[in-house]
């Protein structure tokens, strides 16, 4: 018998019951027919959807040096089937080219509609590299400073009640370190499916400003000063993003789609659901261990939606992975300059923050320096990573749920990829 740890000073049983509580959810889950909520979320309906899903924590699994003797397809079919992904589309590229894709399980369990590399996926928190590209290029044309407080641009006041005169600064916001907390429960609960309906700069006025609707000065920031403490916020991320919107007075999902999607000819990309023809997206799923059944969460939505809602395929994907790999370039076409890139790359906050660029981070997987980002939704685990040594760069969109095992077999299919690029 496994016995479970105390963590965090609560007992073993809080955390048993925890779980079970979790399973519960998960197997009511079981007993949505998977026909009414794929409908639902084509129809783009705005129905509530609950944002908890199971979360279970298997002994990990180590894929052993050799599997590189498995084909590939076989490879990833296998560890697909291991983690109970549904699907997954994945790219890799090399020189300033996209040199491999592979398309894998269902996008739609209902009907076995198969998964191929124009499938759209949702990119959860990869998104976050779009906010970053739009800040910079209002920031190459000067209309924004990194370092001056916030409050210049903003039609309400930003300001963490434990440390008043200390601002917090765009910078801040962008490597995470902004003293704004991420109250998941305040945004989970706004989970519907379609678009949202609500503002992002109500939404974030309602949580940040004083009088707003969920402002809660001891609990949305923390009693930390800005700028001192690495905490990750997707508030944090979205008044990044709501930033162009003010500045610029163009709704930051146009603004994406104008001067990021269409100059890099991601022609199937978009923040919106009713922007694109859903019939080509991935349904996202979770999985019940217990039951052995998967449920789709259908197309929901969130008025932080810059932070992990843009949508699109996993070639379109690496169109913007090249211009960043390339500095700023693709095919001709300049959406950020080379020194703009090189502060994007660059270490921010070394002694607080030491993974962080501006929202792109480092991590090493299996000894090699990557940068990029991940993400992780209900239904949705992504990653998009290239090598700093040599700009060779892997994309892994799925439409399943990110657990601590699913999160090493992501690893593994990722370190596995970057083994193929050497054959191209």
């Amino acid at each position: 018998m496994r016995t479970i740890p105390a963590r965090n000073g609560h007992s073993p049983r809080l955390w048993m019951m925890a779980a079970m509580l979790l399973a519960v959810v998960g197997l009511l889950w079981t007993f949505v027919p998977l026909n009414l909520v794929e409908a639902s979320g084509q129809n783009a309906s705005s129905t509530a959807i609950a944002p908890l899903k199971p979360w279970f924590v298997p002994v990990p699994e180590i894929v052993a040096p050799e599997a590189d003797s498995i084909p590939l397809d076989r490879y990833i079919e296998t560890q697909l089937a291991r983690a109970h992904m549904a699907g997954l589309s994945a790219a890799i590229v090399k020189n300033g080219r996209v040199v491999w894709t592979g398309a894998y399980g269902y996008s739609r369990i209902l009907g076995k509609e198969p998964v191929t590399s124009e499938t759209l996926f949702e990119l959860a928190s990869i998104s976050k590299t779009v906010i970053a590209t739009a800040v910079m290029q209002i920031w190459e044309k000067g209309q924004i400073d990194l370092d001056a407080d916030i409050n210049v641009y903003l039609p309400f006041q930003v300001v963490n009640p434990h440390f008043p005169d200390v601002p917090i600064t765009t910078r801040m916001l962008m490597a995470h370190t902004s003293s704004i907390v991420d109250v998941g429960l305040v945004y989970l609960k706004e989970y519907r499916l379609g678009d949202p309906t609500i503002s992002l700069g109500q939404f974030l006025a309602d949580f940040l400003a004083p009088g707003g609707a969920s402002y809660d000065p001891e609990r949305n920031y923390a009693k930390t000063a800005p700028g001192t403490v690495w905490s990750y916020s997707n508030f944090g991320a979205c008044l990044a993003a709501y930033l162009v919107e003010t500045i610029t007075g163009i709704p930051f999902d146009q603004y994406c789609t104008t001067y990021i999607f269409k100059p890099l000819g991601m022609t199937e990309t978009s923040y919106r659901f009713a922007d694109l023809d859903l019939s080509h997206m991935a349904m996202p799923y979770g999985y019940n261990e217990y039951t052995g059944r998967y449920h789709p969460y259908g197309f929901y939505g969130c008025p932080l939606y810059p932070a992990g809602w843009v949508i699109t395929s996993a070639p379109q994907l690496a169109r913007h992975l090249i211009a960043f790999i390339q500095y700023g370039e693709l095919d001709g076409v300049r959406i950020l300059q080379p020194e703009t890139v090189e502060e994007m790359r660059r270490i921010q906050y070394p002694d607080v923050a030491p993974e962080f660029g501006l929202f792109w981070y480092t991590k090493n997987l299996q000894g090699m320096e990557l940068m990029g980002h991940n993400g992780g939704n209900n239904g949705v685990s992504t990653e998009m990573f290239f090598r700093l040594s040599d700009g060779v760069g892997v994309i892994l969109l799925m439409n399943g749920d990110w657990t601590p095992r699913n999160i090493l077999i992501a690893y593994d299919i990722e370190a596995r990829l970057f083994r193929e690029a050497e054959k191209y």
